[in-house]
């Protein structure tokens, strides 16, 4: 329970720092491949602790995926993806975070795809409310990394599909994708 308790003051201190008008003050440019990289490495021992197999796929950090942005906040978004998939994905699923970026040079794809339980498409938007809890599922979490996660993306610009994983072959664990989109500046 102190876990949880920790997990808890965690987020609602997220939630307070993606809230914070003060961070609008400290756009500036960022690699996305490296900071989705340092999120998943992170949670290398607890996905080796819950059996799950936990990847990068994508830019190599290093100037492939620059953009403008909040350094913090978008460590934040990344870790609550990867979180949230984490605590879906059944012992022996995989979860992989992706950065790429699209041929056009417009944008930079953020993805991160579960093999876990999936979400309905009745529920996509539901699970970014406050407090909300997908009924029927036994996960510990306070239901704030995903209205976390809206937040940052907002700040961005960004908006946010959920899909289906395409890649999943079990209907009982359809999996999902989280992407986003974010924009590229002409000189990037």
């Amino acid at each position: 329970s102190s876990q949880r308790a920790a997990h808890s003051v965690n987020q609602l201190l997220a939630m307070a720092r993606a809230e914070d008008k003060e961070q609008t003050l400290k756009q500036r440019t960022l690699d996305l491949a490296e900071v989705t990289q340092e999120a998943v490495r992170d949670f290398v021992p607890r996905a080796l602790e819950l059996r799950i197999d936990l990847g990068y796929e994508g830019a190599d950090p290093g100037g492939a995926a620059m953009m403008q942005g909040y350094p913090v906040l978008v460590g934040e978004l990344v870790r609550n993806l990867v979180d949230n998939a984490l605590r879906y994905t059944p012992a022996g699923g995989t979860v992989t975070a992706r950065v790429l970026r699209d041929p056009f040079g417009q944008v930079l794809v953020l993805q991160v795809e579960d093999s876990g339980p999936g979400i309905a498409p009745a529920e996509r938007q539901r699970v970014f409310e406050p407090f909300y809890r997908a009924l029927g599922n036994q996960v510990d979490g306070t239901g704030l990394g995903l209205p976390i996660v809206r937040e940052i993306a907002l700040r961005h610009g960004v908006d946010i599909d959920i899909l289906s994983n395409p890649h999943s072959d079990d209907e009982r664990y359809p999996g999902t994708i989280f992407r986003m989109c974010f924009r590229l500046e002409k000189n990037h």
